[in-house]
């Protein structure tokens, strides 16, 4: 995972958010609780920011592959929900909070 593919994932999310493709969308997390998509897709939005800032805050730490891997893995399937929003299944975030 490299941080233009991230950066990339961040733009399109953020642009459903703009255009209320997310809105009323429910997402399913580990343990069968439901969030609004709209909620999750920020999350993630202020996940890959605090990634970027740690990354240039800590140059001789910097953020772990699988976490930003994660980190994608979530974006991507908030993105999935609203490409398939007439679509009844809905990806599951497993344990969406420690990613």
């Amino acid at each position: 995972m490299n941080f233009p593919e991230l950066d990339a994932l961040a733009v399109e999310l953020d642009a459903r958010l703009q255009h209320g493709g997310l809105r009323g969308l429910p997402a399913t997390l580990e343990g069968g609780h439901v969030m609004e998509a709209e909620l999750m897709a920020r999350i993630v939005l202020a996940d890959i920011e605090h990634i970027r800032e740690w990354d240039r805050t800590h140059l001789t730490d910097p953020t772990d592959e699988r976490r930003l891997r994660a980190v994608a893995t979530h974006a991507r399937q908030v993105l999935q929900l609203a490409r398939n929003k007439r679509a009844p299944a809905q990806p599951n975030f497993g344990n969406f909070s420690q990613a």
